[in-house]
């Protein structure tokens, strides 16, 4: 995923039922900040090649089954904004989610924030967030770290993940208004990135959106 400090994360292999069948895979963990999110699985032939397990954090009994629900309710949506879902499974005594790994770049990396930020801001993230409104869910968790530029089929994208923290139950015009405010302080935290990674010297290169 082009972390620089990838590499000296843990690696982990565990064995979890899933339906039927008992599951053996090995992953490393997501980054530093979420150690509970287990990337780069390699599990048997009823799943897809690559995965990522994600652990309820402790505490938050009640953000996994929010999630769970924001995930449902988003189906339409699974695999093109959100990642998909594969269902829950409880593993050493700690409830889990299993999702599909969307691949691209956290755009709080250098390597995804490489879009000029009238790009990023008017093609990409207003029309994300627009989506997961347009089906009833407000993201409430407003950071770069969980948004996801993605290249697919030759065009670029935002794609969001952690759905604990959401709003369902808003108005239209509140869902409205949620996705116009959320998109303009997202922009200004990626205004802000980008000079903090020109100021320390690990900027990429602009390149043009994929449209």
């Amino acid at each position: 995923m082009g972390h620089p400090t990838r590499w000296k994360l843990p690696t982990e292999t565990i064995r979890f039922r899933f339906g039927s069948r008992l599951i053996t895979a090995t992953g490393t963990a997501s980054d530093h900040v979420h150690r509970h999110v287990l990337r780069d699985w390699f599990p048997e032939w009823c799943l897809p090649e690559r995965i990522v397990f994600k652990k309820q954090k402790e505490g938050w009994d009640e953000e996994f089954d929010q999630e769970k629900v924001a995930y449902a309710k988003l189906r339409p949506i699974q695999g093109i904004t959100i990642p998909r879902f594969y269902g829950a499974i409880t593993y050493n005594g700690t409830r889990a989610i299993i999702l599909s790994d969307i691949g691209g770049a956290c755009v709080a990396s250098p390597e995804g924030a490489v879009l000029d930020e009238k790009d990023f801001h008017h093609q990409l993230l207003y029309k994300a967030l627009t989506t997961l409104t347009g089906l009833g869910v407000s993201h409430d968790d407003s950071k770069l770290d969980n948004l996801h530029l993605v290249t697919e089929d030759g065009k670029d994208k935002i794609m969001m993940v952690d759905l604990e923290r959401v709003d369902m139950d808003l108005s239209e015009d509140d869902f409205a208004f949620a996705a116009y405010s959320k998109a303009d302080f997202l922009t200004r935290q990626y205004r802000s990135h980008l000079r903090t990674l020109e100021y320390d010297g690990v900027l990429l290169p602009k390149r043009l959106l994929k449209a």
